[in-house]
């Protein structure tokens, strides 16, 4: 498998630098990650590589995971397999501290859901965000505080993203295999998240 920084990226990554990330970076990664419950209901989660994308002195650190879980059918549920997927995941430090935040792409379950229980965050500013973005926090008012328009249309501008925040972290990913295009789009929001949009 291609590792990030050979991945064929320089002709749309031209604006920014890949380095990679020492020793104490990808501990920090690590450190970071093991700390979201998104990652909690995998059976393991092992970092392969970690860069770090650096543009107008913000840094941000994109990293190849091995994610390993259970898949069970649907139809023969004593048919338990494990699975393993490479996954490129995004995360960066945000200036404010923003509580425990899960932001993504909403489903039609979660419309039904809504139908009984009002859980999820709307924005009465940003109709079309709340139409297409599930948003849970842990402390709403906090949230609605240090949240921004920009912070939320730079969200809407990128498809499919899930973003979790933990007090100053954000983590990114889509929950799709490992490819150039969605390592592209994971740089491209960290990149723009971190010119002054949070």
């Amino acid at each position: 498998m291609e590792n990030l920084i050979n991945l064929s990226l320089q002709p749309f990554l031209f604006n920014y630098s890949l380095l990679p990330a020492t020793e104490l970076e990808e501990a920090m990664v690590q450190n970071h990650l093991s700390s979201f419950d998104s990652y909690q209901e995998y059976t393991m989660v092992v970092i392969s590589e970690t860069v770090k994308l650096v543009k107008n002195q913000n840094q941000s650190f994109l990293s190849l995971l091995n994610i390993n879980y259970i898949f069970k059918e649907l139809k023969i549920p004593q048919n338990i397999q494990e699975q393993c997927i490479y996954e490129v995941i995004g995360l960066t430090e945000l200036r404010k501290d923003y509580g425990r935040v899960l932001i993504r792409p909403e489903t039609i379950a979660d419309k039904i859901a809504e139908i009984f229980e009002q859980v999820e965050l709307d924005f009465d500013t940003d109709k079309e965000f709340s139409r297409k973005y599930y948003v849970l926090s842990n402390n709403e008012s906090k949230f609605r505080m240090q949240v921004t328009t920009s912070f939320l249309n730079c969200i809407a501008k990128f498809d499919n993203l899930e973003i979790e925040i933990n007090k100053t972290i954000l983590i990114v990913r889509t929950r799709k295999p490992f490819s150039s295009e969605i390592t592209k789009t994971i740089a491209d929001f960290l990149v723009e998240i971190n010119n002054g949009l949070n």
